[in-house]
């Protein structure tokens, strides 16, 4: 049977004891019989020689003991304390006296607790408190230590300062990087949470140092969130944000241009054009704009006119309130509060309506007037029931004989005269035809009355 020198060690035949067995270069595990004087302490023992590539390593362990002997330099040395101290493997490590220490020394990450209460109770913390337990906690002593909150909200603290939103630490896991005056700390908090602490939320410490603006910040979450502060989007082209649909179709674009007219924002897909916020100060519609909720106030242009209409609000000392309607070739109308309270409507040019109503008045299209001056009718209707339209004389009488004194009724006059040819007036001989004066009022005709 052969051996491989650099493999395992072969089982020898025990030693006479008058071998010295330092001298031994061959491996291998050899027995040694008590009153080796080559030994220490002359004991019964196993010999160990193993080859190393420099030259043999040479062990003893005595009988009945667990203490290994090395031969180093000439001399057998024994296991001192801190060799007697190692660790033991069924012990995974429990018997380190510090495991803290053991882990910085190492360089390792440091899982510190998976259930901690973080502060001992519900209140509220500054930033600068919880960096303090922290501290506390050994966790700047690390490149990277971690823990988790207990899930119990009446043990942790919640942080207030961080300017993004509240901390609540139940179930939050805290992780810290870096050590001394240069730290990172990310605190992720769990779906729910109490002391208006914000759920499912990503908070990120930074501090290096107080000259380079230590701070919270607070990633976005994909399923929905709010921010404090300004979030800026850096281009020199064009930059869109978009609201769009489950299938990524967009249903919203608003973007700005270096340069360009303004601040543009549509409906997407779903088409309409560019709304357009002038950077003069106007503010463009592709169709229309109205204002009110059942009953809307539009303000609306299909884009055929000539020229460009001109809808404008404005006032002064002499005019407090004046609202106005031009175009590039002048005003059209305007309406305007005046200094006394009364209001006026100028028009610059021809009014054409079917009917212009003024108080209780109303001015027809064809002319004629309604009011309470004409009894509350149409002037048409009062001229027509008061004016004369006509005169006439009516039909003719014969009066009775003339004698002496005779006088026709009221509204009569004489159109002619009945005599029996005598040059005097004789009994009932003498007569006159008589008419009476009528004029047509309305559609009737009246005969006139005596004074």
């Amino acid at each position: 049977m052969s051996e491989n020198n650099y493999g395992a060690l072969m089982l020898k035949s025990a030693l006479d004891i008058s071998v010295d067995v330092t001298k031994i270069t061959s491996p291998g595990i050899y027995p040694i019989i008590q009153g080796n004087i080559n030994v220490p302490d002359a004991s019964a023992g196993l010999l160990t020689v193993s080859l190393t590539p420099s030259k043999p390593q040479i062990t003893f362990q005595k009988e009945n003991s667990s203490v290994v002997y090395s031969f180093v330099n000439g001399n057998w040395v024994k296991p001192t304390a801190t060799d007697v101290d190692a660790l033991a493997k069924s012990q995974n490590g429990a018997d380190i006296p510090d495991i803290d220490l053991f882990v910085r020394n190492i360089g390792a990450a440091r899982a510190f607790n998976g259930g901690i209460n973080i502060g001992g109770d519900s209140g509220s913390w500054t930033t600068a408190e919880f960096i303090t337990w922290l501290e506390s906690q050994g966790a700047f002593n690390h490149p990277y230590w971690m823990c988790k909150g207990s899930w119990s909200y009446a043990d942790n603290k919640t942080i207030t300062d961080t300017g993004c939103g509240n901390i609540c630490l139940a179930g939050a896991v805290v992780e810290v990087m870096g050590t001394g005056g240069a730290i990172t700390i990310r605190v992720t908090t769990p779906t729910t949470t109490s002391g208006g602490g914000v759920p499912s939320a990503q908070f990120i410490y930074i501090n290096h140092g107080d000259g380079y603006a230590p701070g919270w910040r607070r990633d976005f979450s994909r399923t929905g969130d709010g921010m404090t502060g300004n979030l800026y989007l850096k281009n020199e082209g064009r930059i869109n944000l978009a609201i769009v649909d489950e299938a990524e179709t967009p249903r919203m674009w608003l973007f700005k241009d270096k340069g360009g007219d303004g601040v543009h924002i549509n409906n997407g897909n779903d088409g309409g054009g560019d709304f357009i916020f002038g950077k003069e100060g106007s503010f463009y519609a592709p169709l229309a704009v109205r204002a009110g909720g059942s009953k809307m106030l539009s303000v609306r242009s299909d884009n055929n006119s000539a020229l460009s209409a001109h809808f404008n609000l404005w006032g002064g000392g002499n005019r407090p309130t004046v609202i106005e309607l031009d175009d590039e070739q002048g005003w059209h109308l305007y309406s305007q509060r005046n200094p006394d309270g009364t209001i006026s409507f100028t028009v610059n040019g021809i009014v054409y309506c079917t009917a212009l109503n003024v108080g209780g008045a109303i001015y027809q299209n064809n002319g004629d007037i309604y009011g309470s001056v004409w009894g509350n009718s149409w002037l048409s209707t009062w001229i027509h029931n008061n004016v004369v339209r006509g005169v006439r004389l009516g039909p003719v009488a014969l009066s009775g004989g003339l004698w002496r004194d005779f006088q026709l009724g009221g509204g009569q006059v004489v159109t002619g005269f009945h005599t029996d040819g005598k040059w005097e007036m004789e009994g009932g001989d003498d007569k006159v035809y008589y008419r009476p004066v009528q004029y047509l009022v309305g559609d009737t005709w009246v005969t006139a009355p005596s004074v």
